[in-house]
């Protein structure tokens, strides 16, 4: 009996959609959602505070801000990383659709603004660093 194109075409879409998710939840699972997503007033955009696995600059316990549209729900296959650094706490917070305010109370070295701009959102960095 000779197999349909119809029936290997729907395994092959199948084996890719398994192999999607399989890389999605490996990405989650490595990059753990640490707050709330944020949406931006419009409703367009969304920031994420995620860990960030140990290939850091910062090494492990480090911190990412994420920055996606609303309709992405598959974070891997475009992970937009904005921020990341060393903080104990990391607040991404939007004032206005086209501003995004991250906060981070810095624990050590240099955070980095990665991106400025990114699709017409200005991102601000405001650190505060703890004097002992």
């Amino acid at each position: 009996m000779k197999p349909r194109p119809s029936l290997l075409a729907l395994l092959a879409a199948a084996a890719v959609l398994l192999v999607l998710l399989g890389f999605e939840f490996s990405w989650r699972s490595a990059h753990a959602l640490l707050k709330p997503q944020a949406a931006a007033p419009g409703g367009a955009l969304v920031a994420e505070v995620r860990s960030l696995p140990g290939a850091s600059p910062h090494g492990t316990g480090s911190t990412g801000v994420y920055l996606r549209r609303d309709w992405e729900w598959l974070r891997a296959l475009r992970p937009r990383l904005v921020f990341d650094g060393a903080c104990d706490n990391v607040d991404a917070r939007w004032f206005g659709p086209r501003r995004l305010v991250i906060e981070c109370e810095l624990r050590s070295g240099e955070p980095r603004l990665l991106q400025q701009v990114v699709d017409g959102v200005v991102i601000e960095l405001v650190v505060q660093r703890r004097f002992a």
